[in-house]
């Protein structure tokens, strides 16, 4: 029997990102030139219930309690509203704890359910916060029985939303396991005998089980309990439902973004210039470069490898310098210009590798030819960019051989794209750690759009929207990037022509911040 070959096993090599339950690119199904969702192997397709934008506004009495009371004492606050329910309240298997179910509470029954909480001198005090919102179905229920709010309660119901705004926070799971919790007191979920034990770390939570397996399985069912919460699905043997209000969710973001101001993420960051010694180095190496070039000269008619070996090395000295001597290196044009570096790598590294005389002349055969077609545009054109010299255009095309002789590519030059290659040439590395994410900055891609033209407003009753920043200075430098690719630009070209040994100083100061610097929170679908 012919063994089987074992799959390629997914993997995220970088440490810290191991827990963020992020699928690994061979975990995506691929559909023609689409690489699909993990999740779109599920069948029927899933439509998900977003934790931010409409759970929080349903559940804002108990991220207040979370925000407001220490861990054990709204904890035990929780659990009292559940029992409560389950143990007073006969229909309490029509009932759940969000505020839409609570607006259909009688007023005998709110006093029930929340007799504890209402009884807590301190749980009274901030929920006087949920008076601030209009909106919520049962505001009536709530007024009656707390005092009214001052300002102070802003605050308030912004650490309510701000605390469990990450769905995996210890606080948003807190409140996901409740929710849980409620469904399986009222009786209305039930788990088969083997899985007593998970049961058993649910009623005692926090205080028994591993939480690195006993949370994760807390916020997966309480993902599936949310067709429920919204009335979208009825739970257990009931055959009916109670009608539930008009969902209040978006009324209240927008709510919220009436009654407070943005708060924008603190000042405007001073650009700044790169090391003046990296420039001088810089400047260093293209002398350098260019007497390797006299030497390696050997006469003066068309070279086309010449030429190209040392032109594309030029050209990407020459942006590296343009950017050390500014403030782009830390802007958006710098991962632009990182991006054409990286294309004069690939290409120069291609050249190289097949190193046919052919080639070089079709490389550069393809730009003249580019030349004359820009040219012969701009003529017939009513008017012409101003940054557009036609006659330099004209001496370009020309200067190989009349430009009446050179075709026109509307292809690729070397009639494949950059990713093959980068594949043929060797560097596919390179290809994959720069080429995708800079080319979004060229190509002025959302992702590139966002980072470069907003901030986020720190306000969490504005969802941290995003709101216009003033141009940005302040993302990470470019330089030891381009110094690091320059160099092996550099070790190109003396494949063909070597002699020449300086190669730039990638120092301390231009290194990338340690792999361990910082942690960002994980995802799963909340």
């Amino acid at each position: 029997m012919k063994k089987r070959k074992a799959a390629k096993k997914p993997h995220i090599k970088h440490e810290k990102f191991r827990d963020r339950n992020i699928s690994s690119l061979e975990s995506h199904p691929r559909e023609g030139k689409t690489l699909k969702n993990p999740f779109s192997v599920i069948r029927p397709q899933m439509t998900p219930r977003s934790w931010v934008n409409e759970c929080i506004p349903n559940i804002l009495w108990a991220c207040v309690l979370a925000a407001a009371l220490d861990r054990p004492h709204y904890l035990r606050l929780f659990r009292t509203v559940a029992i409560n329910i389950r143990a007073n309240i006969p229909r309490h298997s029509d009932l759940f704890i969000s505020h839409n179910f609570l607006s259909k509470f009688s007023e005998a029954e709110f006093d029930i359910a929340f007799c504890d909480v209402l009884a807590d001198p301190e749980a009274t005090d901030a929920l006087r916060a949920l008076l601030l919102v209009d909106c919520l179905p049962d505001r009536a229920l709530w007024s009656s029985r707390l005092a009214p709010p001052d300002d102070s309660h802003w605050q308030t119901l912004g650490h309510a939303v701000g605390g469990c705004f990450d769905h995996q926070s210890q606080s948003a799971t807190d409140i996901r396991w409740i929710k849980l919790m409620f469904f399986i007191i009222t009786g209305r979920m039930m788990f088969p005998s083997e899985m007593a034990v998970f049961l058993e770390n649910l009623r005692l939570y926090p205080d028994r089980g591993d939480m690195r397996s006993v949370r994760p399985m807390i916020r997966a069912a309480e993902i599936g309990l949310r067709t429920v919460e919204f009335g979208e699905e009825i739970l257990g043997d009931k055959k009916t439902t109670i009608e539930l209000p008009p969902p209040h969710q978006e009324a209240f973001w927008s709510e919220m973004q009436g009654k407070t101001q943005c708060l924008p993420n603190g000042e405007m960051q001073s650009p700044e210039r790169a090391d003046p010694a990296v420039t001088r180095a810089l400047l260093d190496v293209s002398e350098g470069l260019a007497e390797h070039f006299h030497s390696t000269t050997q006469h003066t008619g068309l070279d086309a490898r010449h030429d190209a070996c040392f032109g594309l090395l030029f050209y990407a000295l020459n942006l590296v310098t343009d950017i050390s001597v500014s403030y782009s290196h830390t802007g958006s044009i710098g991962r632009s210009t990182l991006r054409t570096i990286v294309e004069c790598f690939i290409t120069l590294s291609y050249l190289v590798k097949k190193d046919d005389p052919a080639l070089w002349l079709k490389y550069r055969d393809h730009g003249n030819g580019q030349t004359k077609l820009s040219l012969l545009k701009n003529l017939s054109a009513e008017s012409v960019p101003r940054f557009i010299d036609l006659e330099l255009l004209e001496s370009l095309a020309n200067e190989d051989k009349w430009l009446e002789f050179h075709d026109i590519n509307f292809g690729a030059w070397a009639e494949k794209n950059l990713r093959v290659m980068a594949t043929e040439a060797g560097i596919k590395d390179v290809y994959d750690a720069y080429y995708d994410l800079c080319s979004g900055y060229t190509h002025g891609q959302w992702s590139a759009v966002r980072d470069a033209s907003f901030i986020t407003c720190f306000n969490p009753l504005h969802r941290f929207h995003r709101i216009p920043r003033p141009v940005n200075f302040g993302m990470k430098s470019i330089i030891h990037d381009g110094l690091v690719l320059l160099n092996r630009m550099t070790d190109e070209v003396v494949k063909l022509y070597p002699g020449f040994t300086s190669r730039l100083e990638v120092n301390t100061e231009t290194k990338p911040p340690d792999e361990n610097d910082g942690k960002t929170k994980g995802a799963e679908t909340g």
